[in-house]
C-alpha cells in the first residue's frame, strides 16, 4: 500500500510538471520568437546601411552626375554589391527607382565639381523588404529604407 501512494504521487508530480511546461511554453516561445525577429531585422537595416554606403562611395567617384545615363550604372553597382553581402531577402534584382533611387545636387553649378572650391552630392536611398517569420509580432513590418549622402569628387586635370 505504502509503495502504490508512492506512483501515484511520482504520477502528480509529472502531470504537474507537464502541466506548467504547457503554460509556460507559449510565453516563452513568444519572447524568443521576439527576439529573433527583432534580431534578423536589425542585422538586415545594419547590412542594407552599408550596402547603401558602398554604393554611395562608388558614384561619389564617378565623373558624371546625369540622372538619365548614370542611374544604370549605380542601380547595377547596387547590386552587386548587395548580391555579395549577406543581405537577408535579397533575390538579386533591385530596380530603380522601385529599391534604389538616386539624386545628384550641387550648392555651386556644376555638377561633378571642377575644383576643390564647388560642392556637389550625390544621394542614394535603398528600399528593402525583408522577410517576416513572425507577423504576429507588433511593429514588425519588414519594410526597411536608408539613405546616405556623399560629396562628389572633383574632376581631376
Amino acid at each position: 500500500m505504502d509503495r502504490q501512494c508512492r506512483i501515484r504521487g511520482r504520477d502528480r508530480t509529472r502531470a504537474q510538471a507537464l502541466t506548467e511546461f504547457a503554460l509556460v511554453f507559449p510565453i516563452m516561445f513568444l519572447v524568443i520568437a521576439g527576439i529573433i525577429q527583432y534580431g534578423l531585422i536589425f542585422w538586415a537595416q545594419n547590412t542594407l546601411t552599408q550596402v547603401a554606403r558602398d554604393t554611395g562611395r562608388w558614384a561619389a567617384t564617378q565623373q558624371s552626375c546625369d540622372p538619365s545615363t548614370e542611374t544604370t550604372p549605380v542601380v547595377a553597382t547596387a547590386n552587386s554589391i548587395a548580391s555579395a553581402s549577406s543581405l537577408l531577402g535579397y533575390s538579386g534584382g533591385w530596380t530603380s527607382p522601385a529599391n534604389v533611387v538616386v539624386a545628384w545636387t550641387t550648392d555651386s553649378g556644376s555638377c561633378p565639381p571642377i575644383g576643390n572650391q564647388e560642392v556637389s552630392y550625390v544621394t542614394i536611398t535603398l528600399h528593402h523588404n525583408v522577410p517576416v517569420f513572425f507577423p504576429w509580432l507588433p511593429g514588425v513590418s519588414g519594410s526597411l529604407s536608408t539613405q546616405t549622402q556623399f560629396r562628389m569628387e572633383p574632376i581631376s586635370g
